[in-house]
């Protein structure tokens, strides 16, 4: 219990200073994953918890590398799942990501719905997709990319912290059901 109570620490203090200064530091991503560390090799012992820790960060970080070489995210949303991933272990940081990634999505679609823009954005990847597909030439794929993104980009530390909140009341809603049906019997 006390992993996820630290997870939570060091996962609102990156959304808090994602929201107010758009960066997530290093200084408190480096302490969440010595935290982690400490913590799973006190609960597990010392080649567990140091092989959980790193499994968790090295998923975490390999998961949003490929949108980060992209240009879609920032270092820190990166470093910031890789820390998550050291709290978690490998297999929960996985859902964490995928809840994260629905947030996002949903944010984007109403960011784009309410700044009216959703129908110009689809028809815009739809023709570059389309132009690219006819004649193979690569620039019809950088028309695709919207000039205003990156003003209305939200910081996806909001996403990764939601996802966190999504798969910890889950998954304790499904312990409590899971606890509640074995009771009666």
């Amino acid at each position: 219990m006390l992993n996820v109570w630290m997870l939570f620490i060091f996962v609102a203090v990156c959304l808090y200073t994602d929201l107010t200064e758009r960066k997530i530091y290093n200084s408190v991503i480096l302490c969440g994953i010595v935290a982690a560390l400490i913590i799973n090799i006190i609960q597990l012992n010392m080649i567990e918890g140091t092989l959980f820790t790193f499994t968790g960060l090295l998923i975490g970080i390999l998961l949003l590398i490929i949108p980060f070489i992209m240009g879609g995210l920032g270092a820190g949303d990166v470093k910031m799942l890789g820390m998550i991933g050291a709290f978690t272990g490998h297999g929960i940081v996985v859902q964490v990501m995928l809840a994260s990634a629905v947030v996002g999505g949903i944010y984007a679609l109403i960011v784009m719905l309410a700044g009216r823009k959703l129908m110009s954005r689809m028809w815009k990847i739809i023709q570059g997709f389309y132009f690219f597909a006819a004649t193979k030439k690569v620039v019809y794929c950088s028309n695709i990319q919207d000039k205003d993104a990156e003003k209305n980009a939200i910081p996806y530390g909001v996403a990764l912290s939601a996802g966190v909140i999504i798969i910890y009341v889950l998954g304790s809603m499904n312990h409590a059901l899971t606890s509640m049906s074995f009771a009666g019997f």
